[in-house]
């Protein structure tokens, strides 16, 4: 991708993968509370120690960016697409840097 191509579809697309990924973290959190019968999760998620667990969260959180991805694409929107495909991998670095710092 070059860069001097940027337009709004990629930028739109950047904060629909950045917000979907925002909004869908404490539902996924709410489900593995109520499947894992497990009441500390919200504290577990914010407690620094456990960088694991938040990247296991996080890259939960991230699959739902897919739906937006396939709905791009198939509507032949190839720069939103190539936006929430930015924002999933900005999502990674932060994965990969809680998973090993």
């Amino acid at each position: 991708m070059n860069l001097r191509n940027w337009s709004k579809q990629h930028t739109l697309g950047l904060l629909i993968g950045i917000v979907t990924t925002l909004i869908s973290l404490p539902i996924v959190m709410f489900i593995y509370s109520k499947v894992y019968k497990d009441p500390y999760v919200w504290f577990r998620f914010f407690e620094v120690k456990l960088k694991a667990f938040q990247s296991q969260m996080l890259s939960l959180a991230c699959i739902t960016n897919l739906i937006w991805f396939h709905l791009s694409m198939r509507r032949e929107k190839f720069a939103l697409g190539m936006g929430i495909i930015m924002a999933t991998v900005i999502s990674l670095f932060v994965i990969l840097f809680l998973k090993f710092s």
